[in-house]
């Protein structure tokens, strides 16, 4: 599986990056299943600092009597469905086959009040 595929490390600075196949399939595993926080492979770290991937806390419901510890679970932030999209469209694109292995580069988005004029 390539959820936590790296493209490149590099230990001296602690900051990994991810290719683009790894991150659309991070991106398609929050999308369609519940992923405990604390079972996360490494790439979700990296997409919830790049703000695509949060935790939202989920009641356990189970048959057995007795206190059921609330779980944490993966969600995508409306950047995160976006990102998800244009890789998923991407992926059909002729180009796939050489931009998947790419090391993953998040877009730019403008931030409110920065670079605006005064």
């Amino acid at each position: 599986m390539v959820y936590g595929a790296k493209a490149y490390s590099n230990k001296s600075s602690e900051m990994s990056t991810y290719s683009n196949e790894a991150v659309l399939e991070a991106l398609r595993r929050v999308q369609y299943r519940q992923v405990p926080w604390a079972r996360r492979p490494v790439v979700f770290e990296y997409l919830r600092g790049l703000g695509l991937m949060d935790t939202v806390r989920q009641r356990t419901v189970a048959p057995a009597p007795g206190f059921h510890a609330p779980v944490d679970i993966a969600v995508l932030t409306d950047r995160g469905r976006a990102e998800f999209a244009r890789l998923a469209r991407d992926e059909r694109s002729l180009q796939w086959s050489s931009d998947r292995v790419a090391v993953y580069a998040a877009p730019l988005v403008a931030q409110p009040g920065v670079g605006a004029p005064q």
